[in-house]
């Protein structure tokens, strides 16, 4: 079955807006592409090489860190990087974020009329908490910064992990946010922006990756901590290696092909 999945993914790489592999099957990561047209017809993808994409990276996160389809994510990412809102000195105003908030909706309906490519499963909106996430990122950049350079000039990860892990408000609920801490690994891996993050560490576990591995048999340490988090990517790269989750992301939509 996991063989099946793996060459399903391959297969429908042109038709699942996620499934970003190149002409070798080699997985892009998902900032690559967001499979969203912006209204100059560029695509929507952060570079990580640049500071504004990789500060939208960490929202993108954060976001998806909320209650919610992943799309919401993905457009409130899609939304900043169009009006260009990811300038730090915004997010200490609180008086933009006020205004940020109240006008959310109006925001949310605006930048799913102007785009184009994705469509949402469901209507497209924005969280009030997700204003407070980005303003906590911002307050926090510079250390953010500091400690990925460290963890890569350590070759020791777990130094930005353990950092990332207790800064308050960048979950739901202005929890903290753990699970999609690898994913925020997996795209600097992706992109060459820090190749020497071990795979093991960018594996996300989330609720869709773990009821596609209970489908297929596959059992995954409980992710209740940073521990368990971590394990649990191991496993789920031990058994699909550079193609990280995106098989179990891809179980549901794809299970017609191959079920």
């Amino acid at each position: 079955m996991k063989d099946q999945l793996i060459q399903a993914v391959i297969d429908n790489k042109d038709s699942i807006s996620y499934i970003n592999l190149n002409e070798n099957n080699q997985y892009l990561g998902w900032t690559y592409d967001f499979n969203i047209i912006l209204p100059n017809n560029n695509k929507m993808c952060l570079d990580l090489r640049q500071e504004g994409d990789l500060f939208l990276l960490f929202v993108l996160a954060s976001s998806w860190s909320k209650t919610g389809p992943w799309e919401n994510a993905a457009f409130f990412t899609t939304y900043l990087k169009a009006s260009r809102k990811f300038e730090l000195d915004l997010w200490y105003d609180d008086g933009f974020v006020k205004k940020e908030i109240a006008n959310k909706d109006v925001k949310a309906a605006e930048i799913v009329k102007i785009c184009s490519g994705l469509i949402s499963r469901k209507k497209v909106s924005f969280r009030s908490d997700l204003y407070a996430s980005v303003s906590v990122i911002a307050r926090n950049w510079n250390m953010i910064k500091e400690k990925l350079e460290l963890s890569a000039l350590k070759n020791d990860y777990l130094i930005f992990i353990r950092y990332i892990a207790t800064l308050d408000g960048l979950g739901a609920r202005q929890n903290r946010m753990r699970i999609k801490i690898p994913l925020i690994l997996r795209e600097l891996r992706c992109q060459q922006i820090y190749p020497d993050i071990p795979g093991e560490l960018c594996c996300v576990p989330d609720e869709r990756v773990k009821a596609a591995s209970k489908a297929l048999g596959i059992k995954l340490p409980s992710v209740n901590s940073i521990d368990g988090l971590f394990k649990a990517s191991a496993v789920i790269y031990k058994h699909f290696k550079d193609l990280y989750d995106i098989p179990l992301f891809a179980y549901e939509d794809l299970k017609p092909a191959f079920v």
